[in-house]
């Protein structure tokens, strides 16, 4: 197991190398392969800084040379501005702050460019980029009270303004059209934002639903083989006391009284093992009958001790499903990794002492 859990590391570092640069640049510098909400704010984010980059700055170079240095200057303003924006970001991968100086901006940008004109008269053109902006970086809610305002700025400025329509000799039913149009989009896009947040909501429960599946022992509830192995890899300590636990005589339990009561008796067994746990502990079904149990800050005689206490725990406990009493016994195996013993040569360490014990006579703890 720990072989494989090697081969996907060294996959997944295969996959970061393999990653494009255009890719990681609009990642800025996020190389996590899980595409959480997070790493895609920012992806998305950093994309529309982009985007505007690649439009402000040509058209504002465009504007100076027409010699409209007003809205040159501010074309230009705002394209240092989502620079900056970028540099940010990649420094401090705060998607919140970084999505403010997105949208602000654009929101201002747009208005400017409807009541100037922009070049030759194509300002308004631009505003239909506005309310998927929006929806995505402040979501439904903030997202459309934002885009209320931003019309009411809108017929403000087309109808109640010199917004400069009648100069470049447009139909005067076009700021109408305009405005309607764009209420259409606005409608388009909560929709489209509506089903994609439902959709998003709904991949989150099935995704979390699947990680506790592939983490978690259905029985016992307790990590699984692969959970155990996920915990201790991501540990941030180095050395730790592993318990190998397993149930005396198991079969007979399953034989005699059906494996219903087998896995109440897996589940009490759960309970009691998790109960006596430290703070820091942490516990998972290995396979079949076996737990293993992982335990740190403390001495190999502390978890010895604590072993032993589990192992009385069980003994003294009278397990009752239905008609049925009975007891069990557990055999411990106990071995320490740490910077001379890998997680693998530990596991090893302490199946060996766990047999050891099997074949002592069983219900005790071997350490050696």
């Amino acid at each position: 197991m720990t072989n494989k859990l090697d081969e996907l590391k060294a996959e997944n570092t295969l996959k970061n190398k393999a990653k494009p640069s255009w890719l990681t640049f609009f990642y800025v510098g996020t190389t996590d392969d899980i595409f959480s909400e997070d790493i895609r704010r920012v992806f998305i984010i950093n994309l529309f800084a982009s985007v505007g980059v690649l439009f402000t700055l040509p058209l504002g170079i465009v504007a100076l040379y027409e010699r409209k240095p007003i809205l040159g200057s501010f074309l230009l303003l705002i394209a240092l501005l989502y620079t900056v924006n970028h540099l940010y970001l990649r420094r401090t991968h705060n998607h919140a702050l970084s999505g403010n100086f997105v949208i602000y901006p654009l929101y201002i940008l747009m208005i400017y460019l409807v009541y100037t004109g922009g070049v030759k008269g194509t300002g308004h053109v631009w505003i239909y980029c506005v309310p998927a902006v929006a929806l995505f970086l402040h979501g439904m809610k903030k997202g459309l009270i934002e885009l209320v305002f931003f019309t009411l700025a809108l017929i403000i400025t087309m109808f109640f303004t010199n917004s400069h329509f009648d100069d470049f000799g447009y139909d005067p039913s076009l700021k109408s059209r305009i405005l309607f149009s764009f209420i259409v989009v606005v409608f388009l896009s909560g929709i489209y934002e509506y089903s994609m947040s439902r959709f998003n909501q709904e991949l989150k429960e099935t995704s979390a639903k699947l990680k506790l599946v592939a983490y978690r022992d259905p029985v016992t509830e307790l990590l699984n083989r692969r959970g155990m192995l996920q915990r201790l890899e991501a540990s941030s300590y180095s050395s730790f006391h592993l318990l190998l636990a397993d149930v005396d005589f198991f079969k007979r339990i399953n034989d005699e009284y059906g494996h219903d009561v087998g896995d109440y008796a897996l589940v009490e067994l759960a309970n009691l093992i998790q109960t006596s746990l430290p703070e820091k502990g942490l516990a998972s079904r290995w396979g079949g009958e076996e737990f293993l149990i992982a335990v740190c800050d403390c001495s190999e005689q502390e978890a010895y001790a604590l072993a032993e206490l589990i192992r009385h725990k069980i003994e003294e406990h009278e397990f009752v499903y239905s008609d049925h009493k009975f007891r069990m016994t557990l055999s411990f195996g106990i071995a320490t990794m740490n910077e001379s013993t890998t997680l693998r040569e530990a596991i090893t360490l302490a199946d060996g002492r766990l047999y050891h014990a099997k074949r002592a006579g069983r219900n005790q703890t071997r350490r050696n």
